[in-house]
C-alpha cells in the first residue's frame, strides 16, 4: 500500500518517531516499509509498505496497529491508502 501525506505543522518529531516504529514493526512482520520525501514538495512524504504473500487459503495477517490512523492524526493533507496491485505494471502499451 501507498500513503502520501503532509504532516500538521509541529507534528513533524511525532510522525518521524511513528514512522520509525511502523518500520520496526513492518521488518519484525518480515514484511518491508520505507519512506520517501518529496523532492519538489518537501513536507510532503510517501509511505511505501509491502507485506509477504498470505499462506494458500489462509488469511492475510494484519501488521499494523493504529500507525495509519495515527499518521492521518497527525497530517494536514493524507490521500487515500492504495494497494500497489492497483498500479499496473506490467503490459503497458
Amino acid at each position: 500500500m501507498v500513503l502520501t501525506f503532509e504532516p500538521s505543522p509541529g507534528a513533524e518529531p511525532q510522525v518521524d518517531e511513528l514512522l520509525r516504529a511502523t518500520r520496526r514493526r513492518a521488518e519484525h512482520a518480515a514484511w518491508h516499509c520505507w519512506a520517501y520525501r518529496n523532492a519538489i514538495n518537501s513536507s510532503e512524504l510517501t509511505l511505501f509498505i509491502e507485506g509477504p504473500e498470505p499462506e494458500p487459503g489462509g488469511p492475510a495477517a494484519p501488521v499494523f496497529g493504529d500507525e495509519i490512523g495515527e499518521i492521518r492524526a497527525l497530517a494536514r493533507r493524507c490521500d487515500a491508502v492504495r494497494s500497489l496491485t492497483e498500479y499496473p505494471l506490467g503490459d503497458q502499451p
